[in-house]
């Protein structure tokens, strides 16, 4: 099952409400997924401190099913919101626990799933899951605006050896449909301003490893 649209972002609001006190990183990874239909959950989670550009503005996507070279082209207001996150040194993972016993360890697989459905029985909204409710919505929301064939090539693998050369012209039709998924949502720029950059530019540096667990 899927949503629309308007619903995709009230189960946002949502998700930000009951997690903004836990982890922000929670609400962003689920707002990533709605945005950006080309990362999967598990591929998303995975990502490092290391494959985050925000100079060119593209996340590489090294852990991923199809065990191919995928870049992640992501829009500006994005990368803004990629800065008021502190970062963190290149071996460690993004979606990581902030504090508690599972401080500096990878977000589990079912963590973000387990906060959308949450956030949906909390809006006495039933049967769709984090899949559905995130790349389905979204692919589906999008036909009001795209020709099928832009749709496929915006939510597909791109490889590019030489992504820095071309990336702007190479990433351009990616970054139309996530632009204009932006334009529809209010959510993204309203919790945008919520956010508070860090002070200073920390590195934080934890004991490495590579467990799955999940948890808050």
């Amino acid at each position: 099952m899927t949503l629309t649209l308007e619903e995709q972002d009230r189960v946002l609001d949502e998700v930000y409400e009951i997690t903004r006190k836990v982890n922000r990183k929670i609400w962003f990874g689920i707002y990533l997924l709605s945005n950006y239909p080309k990362i999967r959950p598990i591929e998303l989670i995975n990502v490092k401190e290391g494959d985050i550009d925000l100079n060119l503005g593209f996340i590489n996507i090294s852990h991923n099913k199809e065990r191919k070279p995928k870049i992640l082209a992501i829009t500006r207001e994005d990368v803004e919101l990629f800065k008021t996150f502190p970062r963190g040194l290149p071996d460690l993972y993004f979606f990581r626990h902030e504090k508690g016993p599972l401080a500096g360890k990878r977000f589990g697989k079912d963590l973000l799933y387990h906060y959308w459905k949450r956030a949906c029985r909390n809006l006495g909204i039933e049967g769709v899951d984090l899949y559905g409710g995130t790349k389905h919505t979204t692919v589906r929301g999008m036909r009001e605006y795209f020709r099928p064939d832009e749709i496929k090539k915006g939510t597909g693998i791109v490889s590019n050896k030489a992504f820095e050369r071309y990336f702007q012209h190479e990433f351009e039709d990616e970054l139309k449909i996530y632009r204009k998924r932006q334009e529809i949502r209010k959510t993204g720029k309203k919790l945008a301003k919520d956010f508070e950059g860090p002070k200073k530019d920390n590195l934080l540096k934890f004991q490495k490893k590579d467990g799955a667990e999940g948890g808050t």
